[in-house]
């Protein structure tokens, strides 16, 4: 874990902390995530990153049976997971990064937040902006990351995927995902 101070909306000092999970299970880093909410100082936002193995985590709304070949994922030793946020099914591996952001309201600023992922691919020489309503792409309309909210009292987080080798065969294979949508993200053009 890493601490660092920064400045609020309103420019007063908050202590940053970056915390790395170097667990890959689902349950353990989605009950993490919201250990490190409900537990939260007022004056300090927090950076996780985190990565799951050959899992499907789905959003709080979403019926699993609908979103995931739950049978296909189990057979290979797949986990499933439900995240208290909204956001869609994503399929998580080591080929993909998480990040959350967790923080009071007051200090919530998802251009800021959203600004910090771009900055770290682009300082890897990635030419990448921010589309749509909550996704990232590389120039060109590939996208390789999307974000989802969760708000609780006076807290709040947004967290997001970054997909960098992904397993693509998997995750065709345990989300049901329509054929145009999966073209229309660049899946199509990154396999071949």
């Amino acid at each position: 874990m890493e601490e660092r101070c920064t400045l609020n909306n309103n420019n007063m000092k908050l202590k940053t902390k970056i915390i790395y999970s170097k667990s890959t299970n689902p349950w353990f880093n989605l009950a993490y995530e919201e250990f490190i909410l409900d537990n939260l100082d007022p004056e300090e936002i927090v950076l996780y990153l985190w990565q799951n193995d050959n899992t499907v985590v789905i959003g709080r709304n979403q019926n699993s049976w609908k979103e995931c070949r739950c049978k296909e994922l189990e057979k290979n030793n797949g986990k499933l997971a439900r995240q208290l946020s909204g956001g869609g099914a994503v399929y998580h591996d080591l080929g993909n990064l998480n990040f959350t952001f967790i923080t009071y309201k007051k200090n919530y600023n998802f251009e800021r937040q959203i600004g910090v992922i771009l900055k770290a691919v682009k300082s890897m020489g990635v030419d990448a902006g921010f589309t749509g309503r909550n996704d990232l792409e590389i120039v060109g309309g590939k996208k390789f990351s999307g974000n989802a909210f969760y708000f609780k009292g006076k807290k709040s987080y947004h967290h997001g995927t970054i997909l960098i080798n992904t397993d693509f065969e998997k995750l065709q294979s345990y989300l049901t995902v329509f054929a145009d949508k999966i073209k229309s993200k660049g899946i199509d053009s990154i396999k071949a």
